[in-house]
């Protein structure tokens, strides 16, 4: 079943919340109080205060199989503060009614081809850098905004593109997104072809939902043509990413991430996780045992927001739904965001 892309239901009433001092005062492990003072954490009262310290001395530093684990930013969650998102499940996405031309069409294995990192070509970054979702579920719009960023980069600079825009624009009330409580990254890629995308700097992400703009915006970036690979629907979709990364760079692709809290960095193994996705990522490029994977937690999370999982066993279920775009090109001018 799918989860939700990490959505926390328990708010925060910031203006009565409890920082580090309030923790070093009611005699916590010095631990708790640290890390909340690491990683810039406050709770709504005292009962909460406990529960989550409770949880953080259970997440404390280990090395399982090469990979270690430990605190990151978020290592004070708890599961059962995760929500479904619907849009990712198998039925959902069987039922999806797309265009042959936005269909994966080769069936059989790619050849092995040489590791590419996508963050460093000769000396030139086409990846922008991590962002943090923070509270809101959407990492579709993150994951897809980091394909298209891509895209930026090969007409000139790699630039931050709005997510905000994306999700809002993509979960109005003929949207097939829900915001801030997921969606698809396709989606995203077919609202880029009828309206375009706009810069961060022009509409910054609020990490709430919002509503999309109704008014004409500067464009930055437009896609021509994107397409969708299920393992469902071709057994051999993990071994076609070396080929669809080195021809169309970064992809978008639905993983599970229910046990990734605490990852610090190594490569993530295959039986660490299920296949049963509930967040969306960015493969940025690959080594000969890993996928380099982008997240959108922000940098106090794993590898320098990133994560590296074990190739070729469909490790957290990294190909079960694929999104790539073949073509996108700039546009500097006045469109309608709907």
């Amino acid at each position: 079943m799918i989860k939700h892309c990490l959505f926390l239901f328990w708010a925060v009433v910031l203006t009565d919340a409890l920082n580090y001092k309030e923790c070093r005062n009611t005699n916590h492990h010095p631990d708790v109080c640290k890390y909340m003072a690491q990683f810039h954490k406050n709770y709504s009262n005292h009962t909460e205060l406990k529960l989550r310290a409770r949880h953080i001395m259970n997440s404390r530093k280990y090395v399982q199989n090469g990979v270690e684990f430990g605190h990151t930013s978020r290592s004070d969650r708890f599961k059962h503060e995760l929500k479904r998102n619907n849009l990712m499940h198998p039925l959902i996405r069987k039922n999806i009614a797309r265009l042959t031309k936005n269909k994966h069409k080769e069936l059989t294995s790619a050849s092995h081809l040489p590791p590419i990192d996508w963050r460093d070509i000769d000396g030139k970054p086409f990846v922008t850098d991590v962002k943090n979702q923070g509270e809101c579920g959407g990492c579709f719009a993150f994951a897809a905004a980091a394909v298209l960023e891509y895209w930026s980069k090969k007409h000139g600079h790699p630039k931050s593109l709005s997510v905000q825009h994306l999700m809002d624009c993509t979960s109005t009330s003929t949207g097939q997104n829900d915001g801030c409580d997921g969606g698809l990254m396709e989606y995203v890629f077919e609202y880029g072809k009828k309206h375009s995308v706009v810069l961060e700097s022009r509409y910054p992400f609020a990490e709430r939902d919002a509503t999309c703009p109704n008014a004409q915006l500067l464009s930055h970036m437009a896609v021509s043509n994107w397409k969708v690979l299920e393992r469902e629907n071709n057994r051999f979709a993990e071994q076609q990413l070396e080929k669809i990364l080195h021809e169309y760079g970064p992809v978008a692709v639905g993983v599970d991430s229910l046990e990734w809290d605490n990852y610090k960095n190594g490569i993530y193994k295959h039986h660490m996780c299920s296949q049963d996705i509930d967040h969306a990522v960015t493969i940025v490029g690959y080594t000969d045992k890993a996928w380099i994977v982008k997240n959108s937690w922000g940098t106090e999370w794993g590898d320098n927001g990133y994560i590296y999982l074990e190739r070729g066993h469909n490790t957290c279920g990294v190909a079960e739904y694929i999104t790539y775009i073949t073509n996108a090109y700039p546009i500097i001018a006045n469109r309608p965001s709907v």
